[in-house]
């Protein structure tokens, strides 16, 4: 009996021990947390890009060209630029948080289609003087009070004949901002 008692004691020690072993086998640790908010970024077209009236060359070929700073210039024998309406490069203002990395995307060719009776297409050219398109940078510094800005111009030119369709060309330039 005694060899009994002494088994069911030991046990009892044991079990004990185990449960005061496992009540205290606790760890406890902490993780920081952060975010950053910042404000979305946007695009905004100031002025159109608008090549304005063209003469055609009386034969051969030519070409119109417009710069960023607006400058324009034609080559053809004969061609010429009326004075109205007026030639502008397109102007964009993209806008966002400050300091914030971004990539660009402007089209490097877009068309200028005449939906009048001649019909006929003009592939344009584009230039631009943004100075960047994969490696951008919004100005000013994150948190600024006022948001940062990238402000840039759009020219082109694209190439006209004699026998090119007399009419209205329009089209579409795409510009593309996304945060990194």
């Amino acid at each position: 009996m005694r060899k009994y008692l002494t088994v069911i004691t030991g046990l009892a020690v044991l079990g004990g021990a185990t449960a005061a072993f496992a009540a205290g086998n606790t760890a406890s640790t902490t993780a920081d947390e952060s975010t950053t908010i910042v404000r979305p970024i946007s695009s905004v077209k100031n002025t159109d890009l608008s090549f304005g009236t063209v003469v055609l060359p009386s034969s051969g070929s030519g070409t119109v060209t417009l710069s960023t700073a607006g400058a324009r210039s034609l080559t053809g024998t004969n061609a010429f630029w009326l004075a109205s309406p007026t030639s502008t490069a397109a102007n964009f203002t993209i806008s966002g948080e400050g300091g914030s990395a971004f990539t660009l995307a402007i089209d490097a060719t877009d068309t200028l289609t005449n939906a009048g009776a001649g019909g006929g297409a003009l592939l344009v050219t584009t230039s631009n003087d943004a100075g960047c398109t994969s490696a951008c940078a919004l100005s000013g510094a994150s948190g600024d009070v006022t948001s940062g800005t990238l402000t840039f111009n759009v020219g082109g030119a694209f190439p006209i004949t004699s026998s090119t369709a007399t009419g209205v060309y329009t089209g579409t330039l795409n510009v593309t901002a996304t945060y990194n």
